[in-house]
Order: structure tokens, then sequence, then C-alpha cells
């Protein structure tokens, strides 16, 4: 993976399940962007979600795998399932930035997420350790979404070669606020179709809607 000059992104998440919000987006992202790579990164046990009950990390890992192939540029990492403990972003960051010197570092954050950063682990080292986009949530500003008490600067408009406006984060970092064609599409919703025998044709890639189908994913009563 290594290589100067280029610039890759992580796209973390639960994806419980990847469907065709995150893969749009991803697509949207290292288009616009030129990216070189752009890496989806399945959270094995995400330390923000302890009441609310995942599929298997290893079923998340192969949806977004299936929902990946063939997309020039985009792949899955396993980096969280191979480590032990709590799937901090921090050390994702890191240890991707090892795996890719020289290489500038995007990490892709949803508006919610954002929006409570600082309760994240050593969320200051993380502010400072890559650049940030901001994915849009449907019908809200980004500056909605700026978290309390830390300082974020008006830069400048344009995010690269997409239209949006850019900021300076605390210790120098940009975070980037790209206008981006967002689909309302939501993981929790995927699940309670399946759990009510709904089609989810159309909301998720069909090898993913394949897999769920024939891992009998999600049909047991929802929780969290």
């Amino acid at each position: 993976m290594a290589g100067p000059g280029r610039r890759v992104a992580i796209f973390g998440g639960t994806f419980d399940p990847f469907h065709n919000g995150h893969l749009r987006m991803a697509v949207e992202v290292r288009e616009g962007l030129s990216l070189s790579d752009l890496f989806l990164v399945p959270s094995a046990r995400p330390p923000h979600k302890p009441l609310h009950p995942t599929t298997p990390a290893e079923d998340r890992l192969a949806m977004a795998a299936a929902a990946a192939a063939g997309i020039e540029g985009v792949s899955v990492l396993d980096l969280e399932l191979r480590r032990e403990g709590p799937s901090y972003s921090l050390l994702t960051v890191l240890e991707v930035a090892e795996a890719n010197p020289g290489a500038d570092l995007l990490f892709l954050i949803g508006a919610d997420a954002f929006s409570e950063i600082a309760t994240w682990h050593r969320y200051p080292e993380l502010l400072a350790a890559c650049d940030f986009l901001l994915l849009p949530r449907p019908g809200t500003p980004p500056e909605a979404s700026f978290p309390p008490g830390i300082r974020i600067e008006m830069e400048g408009t344009g995010c690269y070669t997409l239209p949006g406006r850019s900021y300076r984060l605390p210790g120098g970092r940009r975070l980037l606020c790209p206008v981006l064609p967002a689909l309302d599409i939501s993981s929790r919703s995927i699940r309670e179709k399946v759990r009510q025998g709904r089609s989810i044709r159309g909301l998720v890639p069909p090898e993913v809607e394949r897999y769920i189908a024939d891992h009998g994913l999600y049909r047991g009563e929802e929780r969290g």
C-alpha cells in the first residue's frame, strides 16, 4: 500500500449491514477527491455502541467485502478484527498511516459521530492525526454537527475538486465538508425490513442481499 504523493481515505463503521448509501458515498468521495485508495474498515468492537448488539464482525466484514468487490480503488481492511480490545479509531488511523508512508490520509466520519467526537478515545490525538471529511446528513448544514467546545475555524470554499467548505481543526488538520448526494438509507431500517420479511432490494448491493439471505441474518427480534 505504500507510495508517496497518494491520497487515501478510511471509511469506518459498524456496517450492519453495509448498504447502498455507504457504497454510493464511498464512490462519490473516491472519484471526487481523486483518491488512490478508499479503505472500508468494519468496526469489530465499537466502543460507542455497548448497548447495541451487532452482527458478528466476520459477517459484517464479509458483506462489506462483497459489496466492494470489483469496484476500482475501494477495498476492505480487517485490521480492527485482528486487533484485541475496543475498536478505537486512533489506532486504526495510525496503523493505516504506517502502512501508507507519505500518503495524505483522510478519515470519513458521519455527522452524528462527529458531533460526539469529544467523547472518543484520545480524541485530540485523533484530530491531529489526519484530515477529516464530514459525510452529510440530509437536510442539515455541516455546522450543526460541530461538537461544542472544539474550536473549528472556517478556511475556504471548495474541497479539492468537490463543492463545499473547508475548515481548520485544532492542531492544524483540515475538515472537509463537501456537497455530496446523500441516500437516506439506514442500516436499522434494513434490519427491520428483513425481520418483517419485507424486500430490501435497492437498499443494499445484490451481493449483500444474497449474503443476508444465505446466512439468515436479522431474522430475530431487533434489539438496541
